[in-house]
């Protein structure tokens, strides 16, 4: 008869401590676990060999009643290792806030446009919203990237955030370092993203490459591209469309 390929059976912990666990063979004399079944089973050899049987039953799984060897118990010891390690890991990614990354694009100057923004939560869950804008400019969509990302953050409930975004003049206006000439209308997108950072904990901003706000910068052409109408202008109605818009300062 064939020897069991899995098997259920105890491994000792402490002085009448037992563990019962489900192990899968790896070659003679060698198993490794597959699951531990109960932690820290009854101090009663008997009862918990009780339990054992119970659990060969219902999983249809032979069981033995003598522990496994030093082996087993190391192989044991190495799974509780990697146990703890994964808990310490969770614990400390939930400690660190989510992260906002924000873009936006757009298809002339202005041209349809689209903003996105992509938050990462600290269980690796990712939330994404977008917005599309019929005309608009490249900036205008860029801070209202961040606008939708931070209404999200706090529709969420997030309290504490970090800020990604490769518009250095969007990071850099709201730092305070870039200067906004007045009457700019960037002095009102400055003024609601502030009262939305307002109703963070803590929080920080910091630039990024784009090539490291693909995340984002793929939601906002993802939405772009099925907005995008199908063009019915001449090469010569784009062209003048573009030397009336195209050199367009208002936006500076």
């Amino acid at each position: 008869m064939a020897p069991p390929k899995k098997i259920i059976a105890l491994t000792p912990l402490e002085l009448n401590q037992y563990q019962i666990c489900l192990f899968r063979r790896e070659g003679k004399n060698k198993w490794h676990i597959v699951k531990i079944l109960i932690e820290n089973a009854p101090k009663s050899k008997i009862e918990a060999i009780e339990k054992m049987k119970l659990f060969s039953e219902q999983l249809k799984i032979p069981w033995q009643k003598k522990p496994l060897k030093d082996v087993t118990r190391k192989r044991l010891h190495n799974a509780e290792k990697r146990k703890a390690r994964k808990q310490a890991q969770l614990a400390a990614r939930a400690k660190k806030p989510a992260i906002l990354t924000f873009d936006g694009t757009s298809l002339g100057r202005p041209g349809i446009s689209a903003s996105a923004a992509v938050i990462e939560m600290s269980d690796l869950t990712y939330h994404t919203t977008t917005k599309f804008f019929p005309r608009a400019f490249a900036d205008d969509a860029e801070y209202e990237g961040l606008i939708i990302g931070l209404e999200k953050a706090q529709e969420l409930g997030i309290s504490n955030l970090e800020i990604k975004g490769d518009s250095q003049m969007v990071i850099y206006q709201i730092l305070g370092k870039y200067p906004i000439k007045p009457n700019s209308k960037f002095l009102d997108y400055r003024e609601r993203v502030l009262n939305l950072l307002s109703c963070l904990d803590d929080y920080c901003l910091c630039w990024i490459p784009r090539e490291q706000n693909q995340l984002a910068d793929k939601a906002a052409n993802k939405c772009l591209k099925e907005h995008q109408p199908t063009s019915n202008k001449s090469f010569a109605e784009e062209y003048v469309e573009y030397l009336i818009y195209g050199n367009c300062e208002d936006y500076l």
